[in-house]
Order: C-alpha cells, then structure tokens, then sequence
C-alpha cells in the first residue's frame, strides 16, 4: 500500500478522501484503545475491589 501522504505537494490541499480516510483511521484507533483501558484496566481493578470486599465480609 502507497503512502498517499508521499503523493501530496507542498502547496497542495488534502483531498477529501484522503481526509476521510486518515479520520476513520483515527477514529478505529481510539476505540480500539477505549476497548483496551475497559478491558485490561478498569474491568480488572473492578473485580479485584468486589473480591476485596467479599473477602472482608466473609472473614467478619
């Protein structure tokens, strides 16, 4: 695959599809990373406070 960013001249504009697609790039990206904080940070510290306090339950 081409970098279409090579293609572009110094007083050229950005095309609109070039734009577009940068943009959905961009866009995959940061879900991909909110999946990835839910999933291996926040999803396991929530777990591992509910076992805490179920511990502590059933030892008092």
């Amino acid at each position: 695959m081409e970098n279409p960013f090579k293609k572009i001249l110094r007083d050229e504009k950005l095309s609109l599809i070039v734009k577009s697609k940068v943009m959905q790039d961009v866009e995959r990206l940061k879900l991909v990373i909110d999946f990835a904080d839910l999933f291996a940070v926040k999803h396991p510290s929530v777990l591992n406070d509910i076992l805490k306090t179920t511990r502590n339950k059933i030892k008092n």
